[in-house]
């Protein structure tokens, strides 16, 4: 049985409802997690919960309608043109990297800045490739940091300066694109290099991390750089 989509008003079109239609029921029923799907191949926004006008005072429909546009002129002058490369690159090999986490400032109906972290899931159904767009405003937690940061206290690159002079400006290249699921091949080729390169590369990482294999040389090489 279809749904009523008189109880999902933001969205486009009723397209593989059967598929969906549980999904878009659940995302209905959110009280605080901003959440839309976007149409990687039609290039286009399909839904938009409700919590974006609570929480922001925007009417969802402005996602739908003027599409990553509209979200675009949301987010702060200084920020924007990162997020955008970002966005756009991570959509060119969707199935390559399925995920992806980005923090920036955005601005509400108010005037006021919300800080918002934007995860990204790749979904494949029924032949459609799908973008789930969580977006949750982490404006208490960068308040928190910008205490601790000011109060002398630091992470990351700072806290493994020494780990982090070992490693190369290439080996930091290839480390990002290990990150991103990249094969030796695919390495070489991005970063017009040999393949046989390339391979060395990931040998030395693994050596230099103190590792076993690549999954573990993600984990430990996360601590020192935003991979």
């Amino acid at each position: 049985m279809k749904p009523n989509f008189s109880t999902t008003p933001y969205l486009e079109e009723p397209i593989f409802t059967s598929d969906i239609s549980k999904l878009l029921d659940t995302c209905d029923d959110l009280k605080n997690l901003m959440i839309s799907i976007y149409m990687i191949e039609e290039d286009k926004f399909l839904y938009c919960n409700k919590v974006f006008k609570t929480l922001l005072g925007f009417d969802p429909n402005g996602l739908i309608e003027k599409g990553w546009d509209f979200w675009f002129s949301l987010i702060h002058p200084c920020e924007v043109s990162r997020i955008k490369e970002k966005i756009f690159t991570f959509f060119k090999t969707p199935l390559v990297k399925d995920v992806i986490t980005m923090q920036y400032h955005i601005t509400n109906y108010k005037g006021e800045r919300i800080y918002i972290k934007h995860e990204i899931l790749i979904y494949k159904l029924k032949k459609r490739i799908l973008a789930l767009n969580y977006f949750f405003d982490v404006s208490e937690k960068e308040e928190i940091e910008r205490c601790v940061k000011i109060n002398g206290g630091h992470r990351g690159k700072n806290v493994y300066k020494d780990e982090l002079d070992q490693i190369s400006s290439r080996e930091e290249e290839v480390l990002k694109l290990i990150a991103n699921g990249y094969s030796s091949k695919q390495i070489a080729d991005e970063l017009s290099i040999s393949n046989h390169t390339a391979v060395s590369h990931r040998k030395h990482l693994i050596k230099k991390f103190q590792v076993k294999n690549t999954a573990q040389l993600i984990k430990e090489a996360s601590k020192l750089l935003e991979l």
